[in-house]
């Protein structure tokens, strides 16, 4: 069983869902839209059993309707992730309609800061995590690297509630306190992924192992070792696998999966098939008896 985590959905009806971007860097919604029908083909030829719409801020903003349609149309093979705008006086009713009654499994808090914190922590949110909490979905945050100590304020005030990390918050591997020498998980080798791996002793946080994720370890030739190493820290069954097709669309569908497949080839057979399919199982069954 495969499960691709992050995948981002565009209607081919803009009459219908027309675009609002949100002014984020680049138009793939434009260069390489994929509709719900284009996605469940390429899931189909490559042997991807299900996978997340997680809402594209970047090609909507807040409105859900696709993919929240998209899910609806296709239960057994996706699952709808909204995002909401958590400083909005109505982001508690907008919680209600897109995870109360249209059935969306989570929520993602698209909360990128290009530097310093972000407002993911400040208590005016906190009743939107309350409120996660109590419609039993997983929180998805989106925040880099050096939001990562703000994150483990917040999972430590809601500690029942599982919350998922886009892209393990872009790890920059090739930054500074990064060499090539040193033992696994220890000395300068990972100083640069240390806010990272200090968030292992939070049980509630899981990862997001994405293609983002796994090119930037290719880039410094370390693949295997830090795929090991976050399994070692984390453990497999908090860590997940995602395409970010067809936001990343320098490749096809298919050697984004098939990277996925090399990419925790060096684990475990079991812990492989925890990492590509069981944990986001946990999350996002398909519907029926379990």
């Amino acid at each position: 069983m495969i499960v691709d985590t992050h995948t981002h959905l565009v209607s081919e009806d803009p009459e219908r869902y027309p675009l609002q971007p949100a002014g984020l860097p680049g138009k793939w919604y434009l260069e390489a839209p994929v509709s719900a029908e284009r996605m469940l083909e390429r899931m189909d030829e490559n042997g991807v059993d299900r996978a997340v719409a997680v809402q594209p801020m970047g090609a909507y903003s807040y409105d859900n309707r696709y993919a929240a349609d998209s899910a609806e149309r296709f239960p057994e093979r996706l699952a709808g992730v909204c995002c909401v705008d958590v400083r909005s006086p109505d982001a508690l009713s907008e919680l209600d309609l897109w995870i109360g009654r249209r059935r969306m499994q989570g929520l993602r808090l698209f909360a990128l800061a290009p530097e310093g914190e972000s407002w993911l922590s400040e208590p005016a949110t906190f009743p939107v995590w309350e409120r996660v909490a109590d419609l039993g979905v997983p929180l998805i945050a989106t925040v880099f690297s050096h939001q990562l100590a703000e994150l483990g304020r917040v999972l430590e005030r809601f500690r029942d509630l599982p919350v998922l990390l886009d892209h393990c918050g872009f790890p920059q591997l090739h930054g500074p306190g990064w060499t090539s020498s040193g033992p696994l998980l220890d000395g300068p080798r990972w100083d640069s992924v240390r806010p990272l791996f200090d968030l292992a002793d939070k049980p509630n946080l899981y990862l997001k192992v994405s293609t983002h994720v796994l090119d930037e370890a290719e880039r410094v030739g370390e693949l295997r070792d830090f795929v090991a190493a976050l399994a070692e820290r984390f453990g497999s069954r908090r860590l997940m696998w995602g395409s970010d097709f067809p936001q990343t669309h320098d490749r096809s569908y298919a050697q984004l999966v098939d990277w996925g497949r090399q990419g925790f080839s060096g684990l475990a057979p079991e812990d492989r098939d925890q990492v590509l399919g069981r944990t986001a199982l946990g999350f996002w069954p398909p519907p029926g008896p379990q």
